[in-house]
């Protein structure tokens, strides 16, 4: 075996065992050598922009957590230029987490605290004041409920706290950072995660008034997208600001080139055939993407599986074919599934002998993806199956009135609506304040699932079509069944 064969082989291996991003649990610790930075998401740390917006496995939970570890904070102080980000201190002020925390409430206990008919915006304060007075005394650890007890009884505890923490922060060069995700776990139904969420965002925008304290709230694009939680006064100035986790394929492939180099088995290998190519820019350095890398990043990518989609360009190139087809309505593709893909694609046979992957390596593997993509989504929008169960065998794109009467016919409305008699979570949130259709469509709208074309027409892009089993002329086919 000559040495570029051996090198392929070495490359393919340890893509095969890959193991894409698994999902950031609550409390993990992300350690600095499994961060890979995408510049695109530089405003994550602008303390200016409070609120980050992204879809299910595109990162609003790795962020989160990742903040917590002080050396990473001093890797992306260096990477994305925020030195604030070397002395900042960060604490959680709600992960979704039921492990009791000296400064984030329990799911529990907000749901008990709200039933007990406490104020939305009373508890955060609450949470504040107790993240605040930690910040000035580590030793503090009171439980929320004598914090809430403690406000009501000096009306102004909550300014002086915060306050005095701000002095003292602005003193000692320190920016504290108080971090907010898994909203949609703040209850149990949408009416209360909808009134904490909207209390939560208000406040965060009154944190302007102090120089060294401030929010950093991930949140999902379907709460993003409900207009009632912006209904509060200056709204604008933490909505019209935030920052979208999105993924340029510039990017994904970034991150999959660092995956590969993070494995001894494939990076010296790896490293040779990029020097083959011309395409040693191409590479990633120190977790981080390079903007100017483009054309070396695409030569290496065409070393590791061929410029084309087939015999030539009419099937189009692989560097943008493999993003385009896994990537949702908003254009938007998950880093977890352009993983997938590409290692599904590493385990496809026949393998082939000049390549490390091939177009039907890559095909296979993002029919693959879509079964992931599809059964992550199930998981945090479960209205999403009935919607698309019902288009099975149909031909996107479609009339508006046909997906309507589709849903109509199979009694997906009542199915969701069914559903959630026992998961009031089972339902869109817009189902609160929009006829149920209409909501529906908006709501498969928001999480990428559907588009709505210029001609008024109904899509649904290959990410999620493929395993739905809906047809399209001229995507990527359906498989008969997937083993």
């Amino acid at each position: 075996m000559n040495g570029l064969n051996s090198d392929l082989v070495a490359i393919r291996t340890a893509l095969a065992a890959l193991e894409p991003s698994p999902r950031v649990e609550p409390n993990e610790t992300i350690p600095v050598d499994r961060a890979f930075f995408p510049l695109g998401h530089r405003g994550v740390l602008d303390l200016r922009r409070q609120l980050v917006v992204g879809n299910r496995g595109m990162g609003k939970s790795f962020w989160s957590h990742a903040l917590l570890n002080r050396d990473v904070r001093r890797r992306l102080a260096k990477v994305y230029g925020y030195p604030l980000f070397d002395t900042a201190e960060v604490m959680i002020g709600f992960n979704g987490s039921a492990k009791v925390s000296a400064t984030a409430p329990t799911i529990d206990e907000m749901t008990g605290l709200l039933e007990a008919g406490i104020a939305a915006e009373q508890i955060w304060r609450a949470v504040l004041t107790r993240v605040a007075s930690r910040t000035i005394d580590p030793s503090y650890d009171a439980p929320l409920s004598a914090v809430i007890a403690d406000l009501k009884t000096d009306i102004n505890l909550y300014s002086k706290t915060l306050s005095e923490a701000d002095d003292y922060l602005v003193r000692t060069n320190v920016t504290l950072l108080v971090v907010f995700d898994a909203l949609d776990r703040l209850g149990r139904d949408w009416s209360s995660i909808r009134k904490l969420t909207r209390a939560l965002l208000g406040l965060a925008v009154s944190l302007q008034s102090f120089s060294a304290i401030r929010a950093k709230i991930f949140m999902r694009t379907d709460l993003f997208n409900d207009e009632d939680l912006f209904r509060f006064p200056d709204s604008s100035k933490i909505k019209n600001d935030y920052v979208d986790l999105i993924w340029r394929p510039i990017e994904l492939y970034g991150l999959l080139l660092f995956e590969l180099l993070r494995a001894d088995a494939s990076r010296d290998p790896l490293r040779r055939l990029a020097q083959r190519e011309n395409a040693i820019d191409g590479l990633p350095g120190s977790g981080v993407d390079r903007l100017f890398s483009v054309d070396a990043q695409n030569r290496l990518i065409n070393g590791i599986a061929g410029e084309f989609m087939g015999t030539d360009k009419k099937r189009g190139r692989v560097y943008t074919w493999v993003p385009l087809h896994l990537s949702d309505a908003a254009s938007a593709c998950s880093p977890r599934s352009f993983l997938i893909a590409w290692k599904k694609a590493a385990e496809h046979q026949p393998t082939p002998s000049e390549l490390v992957v091939d177009h039907l390596g890559l095909q296979d593997g993002v029919r693959w993806a879509s079964r992931s993509r599809l059964i992550e989504l199930y998981e945090d929008y479960p209205w999403i199956k009935p919607a698309l169960e019902a288009l099975r065998r149909q031909f996107v794109p479609m009339e508006k009135e046909q997906l309507l009467n589709l849903w109509d016919g199979q009694q997906v409305i009542q199915d969701i609506q069914n559903d959630a008699q026992s998961e009031t979570m089972s339902t869109p949130v817009k189902f609160l304040s929009e006829d149920e259709p209409s909501a529906l469509l908006s709501s498969m709208r928001d999480v990428g699932v559907m588009e709505v074309r210029g001609n008024g027409k109904i899509n649904v892009p290959d990410i999620y079509r493929v395993e739905a089993g809906i047809l399209r002329k001229g995507g990527v086919a359906v498989p008969k069944k997937l083993s």
